[in-house]
C-alpha cells in the first residue's frame, strides 16, 4: 500500500472509531439489542474503506507504471467517494493531462485548487495543460489554413511562441 493510501486509510479509520466512540455511552434494554447492527454497519464501513483503500493504491501503482487511461478510470471512481481530496484530483489531472485531454485536465487541477490553493505544482500544471491545449489549437489553425492564406503565418508565430513557453 502506498504511503497515500495509508494516509488515506488512517483518516477513515479514525473517522470511523470516532463515529463508534460517539454511539458508546450508557446502554438501554433497546440500545443493547441494536448492537449487533451497529457491528455489522461499523464492518461494513471498514469493508468499505478498506476497497477505497485498495482502489487508491492500484491508482497510485497505474500512475507510477504510466498507464494514464488506468489511473485516470481508477482515479475518478475513488473522487466519487472522496470528493475533497485535492491530491487526487491533482493526480487525475496529470494522468489527463498525459493522454492529451486538457480541457478535463484543466477541470481536475482547478478541482484540486478548490479543495486548496496553496498548492503551488497544482497551480503550475494548469497553466501547462491551457498552455499545451493552446499549442494543440494553434497546430490544428495552422493545418486548416491554406498555405497561402496570410493569417497562416500568424498562425505558425503563436504555434513557435506557446512552444517556446513550453521548454
Amino acid at each position: 500500500m502506498s504511503d497515500r493510501a495509508r494516509q488515506l486509510a488512517a483518516i477513515l479509520l479514525l473517522a470511523s472509531s470516532m463515529l463508534s466512540l460517539q454511539s458508546c455511552g450508557s446502554m438501554g434494554m433497546l440500545e443493547a439489542e441494536s448492537i449487533g447492527t451497529a457491528g455489522d454497519q461499523r464492518a461494513e464501513r471498514l469493508d468499505a474503506a478498506q476497497a477505497l483503500f485498495e482502489q487508491v493504491d492500484q491508482a497510485e501503482s497505474a500512475y507510477r507504471q504510466s498507464k494514464w487511461q488506468e489511473a485516470s478510470e481508477l482515479y475518478q471512481r475513488v473522487l466519487m467517494e472522496m470528493p475533497e481530496d485535492p491530491y487526487l484530483w491533482f493526480r487525475l489531472g496529470n494522468s489527463l493531462t498525459q493522454q492529451g485531454d486538457y480541457d478535463r485536465a484543466i477541470d481536475a487541477f482547478e478541482s484540486s485548487l478548490q479543495q486548496d490553493a496553496r498548492q503551488g505544482k497544482s497551480w503550475f500544471n494548469l497553466s501547462t495543460a491551457h498552455l499545451l491545449g493552446a499549442q494543440l489549437a494553434s497546430l490544428k489553425a495552422w493545418q486548416a489554413m491554406d498555405p497561402t492564406d496570410p493569417a497562416r503565418q500568424a498562425a505558425q508565430l503563436r504555434l513557435d511562441s506557446v512552444t517556446q513557453l513550453l521548454r
